[in-house]
């Protein structure tokens, strides 16, 4: 069968009913828009909202590209309510306030690269892989400097769009390298093997495999490929800062279990190569703990404070892939949930505060806990849980990480003894940062030019719910 042949047969239409629906809503939006000139544009990020979620529920399921495709709809329905609360500053970003040109636009854009992430997880196969992830890719740069009379959403933007090109570069070239080593674009474990048997194709295949975890490490925010991460994450709508951490980040973990699924299945076979790959991936992870967590700690604007902290979360999660077993999909999953739900609680009370108070420096939580005390508590959930604090998911989570470690110990390259003590630092680390916001919240008095803050309903809602999902993930599992 030629490889044009085994990579079609391994699809349905069926498998992309999630992807295609998210596409028909974002077209739909889109020509509504622009023959439609009355149409109230408050209406669109709420009906993408709905369509969104409605799709995380009705693809819920125990698979993995379920999950994943149930996790990125449900983060793309709450980044769509955020922008619904943020419109006002759209509009004054966009048309100068005087119409709302362009909002459509804004709710749409998430919705396609949504659908991106949805293919994605179920590719089998390089060239689907690509496609789906630069569906997410180009959507974001779009997102990322929508604001066109914002310097910094216009640098963002530039600065996304650049760095991305190289990612996109090196994919392509690692794709053609492992073409050209296995003979198919499928990643099957047979001719993976059978190219690494071969001394004369090995090389090619391990510069394949090296260009594609670099083009992959950039959608994750992994070190080197993590220098857009805080000024893209600060010039960009805060909307689009919440897509960008968890969303994008999503697409990226994803792509990289499918590129390393071969080497899981053959580690018992190739091990010198496994060895190599896993020392790899321990360095890198090292690299971005240290950077992530290091890095934030003299960071004062919120938004550059949570761009370095998905650097240091995403280092966590790297910690999984040293064990390269099959069983890391299910904690890589809850990590990015409960990193998920407390960064959008994050992101959503940032952006009502940007609304209102109009900064985004640390110091726009002063006085929260004295001025707004239940919102106040359902922010400090979130931190608290980003930082790891038991009693909450985040502490679970970064307690498999650990455990992950623990667990790999007997690797030949005495990994953890040297990851282990990094890991412990970072997580420290982490409780200082993390809680910074939390003292200008509880033990910094309002000023009198402090504007009283009024949470929306919508914001209210997300962050309560947010709140009770942190708390029940967290206490759950250790009462049963």
């Amino acid at each position: 069968m030629s490889t044009t042949n085994l990579i079609s047969s391994s699809y349905s239409w069926g498998q992309f009913t999630p992807t295609l629906v998210l596409v028909g809503l974002a077209l739909l939006i889109l020509i509504a828009d622009a023959f439609l000139p009355r149409l109230n544009k408050q209406t669109c990020p709420i009906l993408g909202a709905v369509v969104s979620a409605g799709v995380a529920c009705f693809t819920a399921g125990s698979s993995a590209s379920a999950l994943f495709t149930s996790l990125a709809c449900a983060a793309t329905a709450v980044c769509l309510l955020m922008a619904y609360d943020y419109r006002s500053l759209v509009y004054a970003s966009v048309a100068g306030g005087k119409h709302e040109d362009g909002a459509a636009e804004f709710s749409a854009l998430p919705l396609l690269a949504c659908a991106g992430v949805c293919a994605l997880v179920r590719s089998r196969d390089l060239i689907m892989l690509f496609a789906s992830l630069e569906t997410v890719t180009l959507a974001s740069y779009a997102m990322s400097g929508y604001f066109r009379r914002n310097q910094g959403s216009v640098e963002a933007g530039v600065k996304y769009l650049i760095l991305g090109a190289v990612s996109t570069g090196l994919l392509v070239m690692g794709a053609a390298w492992f073409f050209g080593a296995t003979g198919s674009f499928t990643g099957d474990p047979r001719f993976v093997l059978a190219a690494l048997s071969n001394p004369y194709l090995s090389v090619g295949m391990l510069l394949g495999v090296a260009l594609l975890l670099a083009g992959i490490f950039f959608k994750v925010g992994a070190v080197p490929m993590h220098t857009w991460i805080p000024d893209v994450y600060q010039g960009a709508p805060t909307p689009v800062s919440a897509f960008l951490a968890v969303v994008s980040k999503l697409a990226g973990f994803g792509a990289l279990l499918i590129i390393l699924l071969p080497f899981i299945m053959l580690q018992t076979t190739v091990r010198d190569m496994v060895h190599s790959l896993v020392l790899m991936l321990a360095i890198v992870a090292a690299a971005t703990l240290l950077l992530g967590n290091l890095g934030a700690i003299p960071q004062q604007n919120a938004k550059r404070l949570l761009g370095y902290s998905s650097i240091g979360q995403a280092g966590f999660i790297l910690v999984f892939f040293v064990s390269l077993r099959s069983t890391i999909i299910g904690p890589v999953f809850n990590y990015l949930l409960a990193y998920g739900i407390a960064t959008l609680m994050a992101f959503y009370a940032l952006a009502i505060l940007r609304m209102q108070r109009g900064s985004e420096e640390l110091s726009v939580f002063r006085g929260l806990g004295r001025t707004n005390p239940r919102t106040a508590f359902m922010i400090t959930v979130s931190f608290a849980s980003l930082a790891g604090v038991p009693l909450t998911a985040g502490f679970l989570a970064k307690l498999a990480s650990f455990q992950s470690l623990i667990g790999s110990m007997g690797r030949p390259q005495f990994i953890g003894l040297w990851l282990l003590p990094i890991m412990i630092v970072c997580a420290a680390a982490g409780f200082y940062y993390y809680f910074k916001a939390l003292r200008f919240m509880y033990w910094e008095k309002p000023q009198a030019n402090d504007v009283p803050v009024v949470f929306p309903p919508v914001c209210t809602c997300v962050l309560a719910l947010g709140t009770l999902l942190l708390i029940v993930l967290g206490v759950t599992p250790l009462l049963f």
